[in-house]
């Protein structure tokens, strides 16, 4: 029988060693994984480097939230500095400690849990972990366990909670439908709950909350609906009598209630200042979550026109509140998927006043949205720029313009200089000018086909940002354009500040000045000023003959409007085109 050589027996038991390794890996990952305990891994230096589900289940705080961050953040205040003085030196001296301790989560709920921490060293005997395991002694974990779907109840305030809002409020609208009646949902908030936990501590932030729980309780009708939504937030469904005038009275009843002074269990004395918005079924919503969502923007309407007052909601404000909160999605969905819903790029042909033809176009977005039909970018690049969409909204218009001019010198035609629009926000971006410059490289597009249109309101509000930005972007070939000019600062002192290269009129002057001279006169100086700092001029918003009889005086100018043209589709100013490239002296870009 022939024996194993002496190398081969050695790759054998590496493989089972290996082997055994994998496994105890995958074991104790599927066992980190699953447990039902919260398990935290920081390093020696007290720093998360790792959490289980069950930490987030538990907790509320996810991973990405305490990754980097220390134990402390959910810690509560009921425990005095010597109980983890003590703690620290046992585990000091012994690698380990257990023991009862009160921890917070991310709602502000604090709980008991039964807590281990234990410390890993390397062969050298240097710490390099702690792991610190938790059982959540609450009750909550085991009524999980035990599959309950969900509780009604508000374990702090002991009030209902959302699950039971959401519930009676089905039930609540269902029967309105039927018997025809109105229904009224009040949200609140005690207000000024967060320098009650950052002087006193979340103990007594509780303490605030259970008092205030109370007081409502005791000052609602036995059959409302009164339940805690989140931190310091509640709200009040009434099922009956739900006119304005008693959800009203309600209104003034809690205010004055809540905002009178609290006597704490340790002497300190603290003052809220509670604010109420009240939405009412059918008037300002029909839908269980739109009536939450208007009594919720009514709220905040409150407390933005100063606490302590209450708040109905305005049903032509509440309108344009949702149709923006769509908009904004549909903007953000659009962003994030590509995937583009009656969102298209138009043209506006600029032309040249004496000879008529055309020098370039300005990218103009519209939008045929499936709910709303026609959203002007008046009404949604305002949104855009509100919730942060803008500087991504601007990146995606420039990329369809790069496809567009690719394609126009693909069909052999002569791509016509193309004007975008810049919001304020991308002169915050520092790697914007790379960006576009690699896009544009990615396109094989030379950098004079991009005209950069900025208004004079964000040259002033990003003066020193802009200023260098703009100088870069010059120097890499980019045409630069002041938009709207005299609609803003009118800072005409400050035009030499600006790397330029042109100057555009606000269409406002050119309806001015034709039925004012001094509003004549101010046209004429501007023109003269851009002649004198070698800036080329557009005038935007000709429409009439007249208008465009009024600037021959001016000699060679760029005139953009519906006089010449409207804005079109790229398939419509393909002819256009055509015709431009056939002209004496032009030659296709290739």
């Amino acid at each position: 029988m022939r024996e194993d050589h002496p190398h081969q027996v050695a790759v054998a038991q590496a493989s089972v060693f290996e082997q055994n390794l994998s496994f105890k890996r995958q074991l104790l990952h599927h066992v980190f994984e699953n447990a039902l305990e919260s398990i935290i891994v920081t390093n020696a230096d007290g720093i998360i480097e790792r959490v289980n589900p069950a930490f987030t289940h538990i907790t509320g705080f996810t991973a990405e939230e305490v990754l980097g961050k220390t134990p402390r953040l959910i810690q509560s205040a009921k425990h005095e500095p010597d109980f983890y003085r003590k703690m620290w030196q046992q585990i000091s001296r012994t690698g380990q400690w257990s023991g009862q301790v009160w921890n917070r989560r991310k709602t502000g709920e604090v709980y008991p849990q039964w807590l281990s921490i234990n410390t890993l060293t390397n062969h050298h005997g240097q710490i390099t972990h702690r792991v610190a395991i938790g059982h959540d002694l609450s009750g909550q974990r085991m009524a999980e366990q035990d599959r309950m779907p969900f509780t009604f109840k508000d374990p702090l305030t002991q009030l209902g909670n959302r699950q039971l809002l959401t519930s009676r409020l089905e039930q609540a609208l269902a029967e309105a439908q039927r018997n025809k009646i109105r229904v009224g949902l009040m949200v609140l908030d005690i207000g000024r709950l967060k320098p009650v936990n950052e002087q006193l501590g979340m103990t007594w932030g509780d303490d605030v909350l259970r008092q205030q729980a109370r007081i409502m309780q005791a000052a609602v009708d036995e059959a409302d609906t009164l339940v805690r939504l989140q931190g310091d937030m509640f709200a009040i469904l009434r099922h009956s009598k739900a006119e304005d005038t008693t959800m009203g009275h309600l209104a003034e009843k809690l205010l004055s209630l809540l905002g009178q002074p609290m006597v704490l269990a340790d002497q300190n004395v603290v003052c809220m200042q509670p604010s109420i918005g009240i939405a009412i079924y059918p008037r300002d919503a029909k839908e269980p979550e739109n009536l939450l969502q208007a009594a919720e923007y009514a709220h905040a309407m409150a407390k933005r026109e100063g606490r302590g007052r209450y708040q109905f909601v305005d049903e032509q404000q509440h309108r344009l509140h949702h149709r923006e909160l769509i908009i904004e999605q549909s903007l953000g969905h659009m962003l994030n998927t590509g995937l583009v819903q009656g969102v298209s790029l138009h043209y506006q042909p600029q032309v040249c006043s004496v000879d008529e033809h055309i020098v370039g176009v300005e990218a103009l977005m519209r939008w045929t949205h499936p709910r709303l039909d026609m959203i002007s970018p008046a009404e949604f690049i305002p949104v855009a720029e509100q919730s942060g969409l803008s500087v991504r909204l601007d990146r995606w218009v420039i990329e369809q313009v790069c496809t567009q001019l690719a394609a126009w010198r693909e069909q052999g035609m002569m791509p016509p200089m193309v004007s975008v629009n810049l919001c304020a926000q991308q002169f915050s971006q520092a790697d914007f000018c790379d960006w576009l410059m690699v896009t544009m490289a990615r396109f094989g597009l030379p950098h004079s086909l991009i005209k950069l249109e900025v208004t004079e309101s964000t040259m002033m509000d990003q003066l020193d940002t802009g200023i260098n930005m703009l100088q870069q972007l010059r120097d890499q070939g980019f045409k630069l354009s002041l938009d709207d000019f005299g609609t803003g600062y009118s800072a005409l002192s400050c035009l030499h500040w600006f790397p330029l290269d042109e100057l555009k009129i606000d269409r406002s002057f050119m309806v001015e000045a034709c039925e004012s001279s001094r509003a004549l006169t101010l046209l004429r100086t501007i023109m003269q000023l851009a002649e004198q700092l070698s800036l080329s001029l557009v005038v935007e918003g000709v429409e009439q003959k007249e208008q465009l009889e009024l600037l021959e005086e001016f000699g060679s100018i760029t005139v953009q409007g519906y006089y010449y043209y409207k804005p079109m589709p790229a398939s419509e100013l393909l002819p256009l085109l055509s015709l431009r490239s056939k002209e004496p002296g032009n030659s296709t870009l290739m």
